[in-house]
């Protein structure tokens, strides 16, 4: 069974037009290798207008309600709506935004997955996984639904260059089921709904766990003490150093120089418009 390493509960952070929870943060990166950030984020329309990323992936869970995207580089968007996936890559730079109807807010999850350092050099470009697409499978009193990456046979047909796993597990109330983790992947939970246990601990939405890596396939125990879900997200370390600075995450701090100036004069998307 893998051993968990740190347990949280995630505090609120209430702001005109925004309300959001850090589930992860870029204090320790090498820590939360492949991933950078995991924000449970409602904001409110021009929350985030026009933006750079560089060197990373965003990727998009839609929780409650919808948004439109829209980039200057493809010069292309378009909507997502709740329940549907996406993976931005920004690779060597793109310009984005991101923003819900006037009047409405949007409920997402948005993982930062870093990239290689040869992957970062990678264009720009969005895969989108409508709801009604995500993979999914019947377990007893529940369902698995795979966003990303393999879970127990059920594979999503999205393609990584970072590999990883991100799945939504709903459990009937006293419904457990094994969940199965890759050698070698560094691995987290976070609850969305109700309570549950994970390896005989007691958790409830909000909260969230971080295992310790094991170099061997594994499982961890999943518990629903109440109806509920919850997201687990999975990766393969890079094992690269980190540079992460507002939107670019880079490997030293001269790239992030550079691209910080790309984007002031205005080179940064290598001739195209933003």
């Amino acid at each position: 069974m893998l051993e968990i390493n740190k347990i949280q509960s995630i505090p609120l952070q209430r702001g005109e037009g925004r309300n959001l929870r850090y589930v992860l943060q870029v204090q320790d990166p090498m820590e939360n290798d492949p991933f950078l950030i995991l924000a449970d984020d409602d904001f409110a329309h021009n929350t985030f207008a026009d933006h750079p990323h560089k060197g990373m992936q965003t990727i998009t869970h839609i929780l409650e309600g919808s948004l439109t995207h829209y980039d200057s580089k493809t010069g292309s968007g378009g909507r997502l709506s709740k329940g549907d996936f996406q993976i931005m890559s920004a690779g060597r730079g793109i310009v984005h935004n991101e923003n819900p109807d006037r009047g409405t807010s949007v409920r997402v999850l948005q993982l930062w997955v870093n990239l290689s350092s040869e992957n970062k050099k990678q264009p720009g470009h969005y895969q989108d996984l409508a709801k009604a697409d995500v993979p999914a499978k019947e377990i007893k009193g529940g369902r698995i639904q795979v966003f990303a990456g393999e879970v127990d046979g059920v594979e999503s047909q999205l393609e990584l260059l970072t590999p990883f796993v991100y799945a939504q597990v709903d459990l009937e109330k006293g419904e457990k089921y094994e969940f199965p983790v890759h050698a070698g992947y560094n691995t987290y939970v976070y609850g969305l709904d109700g309570a549950f246990e994970i390896n005989g601990e007691s958790l409830k939405a909000f909260d969230t766990i971080h295992f310790e890596i094991s170099q061997q396939a594994d499982t961890f125990s999943i518990e629903a003490t109440e109806d509920m879900s919850l997201i687990v997200f999975s990766g393969e370390p890079i094992k690269e150093p980190v540079v992460a600075q507002g939107p670019f995450v880079m490997n030293t701090q001269q790239e992030i120089q550079e691209a910080f100036a790309s984007y002031r004069n205005g080179t940064f998307l290598e001739g195209a418009p933003y």
